[in-house]
């Protein structure tokens, strides 16, 4: 068996705010993002169970916006918790603070794989201590879960399926390491609908 981590690409990093509309307009003032993507009071419990939620995975609901940085290949990924409600107090850390970002999502193709082999190392704390906690696979979502940014793409259904499909077939886990980062792996998220 091959107990190597399959990666394959750069997800997105991940920033919780405390309204999903001012965090849109402060990033695409500050990096020029450009949004791309919004899932509005979304909810589905494959996503939650993934996320760490599993004792109430039903009842967390969310807002999420993807924007593009121009010319860099990164994608930010901003989320407003709804429930439970976001704390909003920003902690700031002088630079040489021992202090993560939220998250850093890392696209592999063996999941489970990278499952087995990162729980079991010295210096990580998976995001649930919960026994039954795993790689799960976010539930089917609907073309009305989400809206392109764009006018055009969200009057193309053809995208719009491309990005039904494509989450349909995502699974993910988060963890922390010693450094306080905590890492997403995801498997099945490919780049859809704006050719990203």
């Amino acid at each position: 068996m091959n107990d190597k981590i399959e990666f394959c690409g750069l997800g997105h990093i991940n920033i919780v705010v405390d309204d999903i509309d001012e965090g849109i307009s402060f990033y695409s003032t500050v990096l020029q993002a450009v949004p791309y993507q919004i899932f509005r009071n979304f909810k589905n419990t494959g996503f939650s169970k993934a996320a760490g939620f599993l004792s109430n995975a039903a009842e967390i609901e969310l807002h999420i916006a993807f924007l593009d940085i121009p010319n860099t290949g990164l994608t930010l990924e901003l989320m407003q918790y709804i429930t439970p409600e976001t704390d909003n107090k920003v902690e700031t850390n002088e630079v040489y603070t021992i202090a993560g970002v939220r998250h850093v999502a890392l696209k592999v193709n063996n999941i489970e794989q990278a499952f087995e082999k990162v729980s079991k190392m010295s210096g990580i704390e998976l995001i649930s201590s919960s026994e039954n906690y795993k790689p799960y696979k976010i539930d089917a979502i609907q073309n009305t879960d989400f809206m392109f940014c764009d006018p055009m793409l969200e009057c193309d259904m053809a995208k719009k399926r491309e990005v039904v499909d494509c989450i349909g077939q995502t699974k993910y886990f988060y963890f922390r390491d010693k450094y306080g980062v905590q890492w997403e792996f995801e498997q099945g998220h490919t780049d859809v609908g704006n050719d990203r």
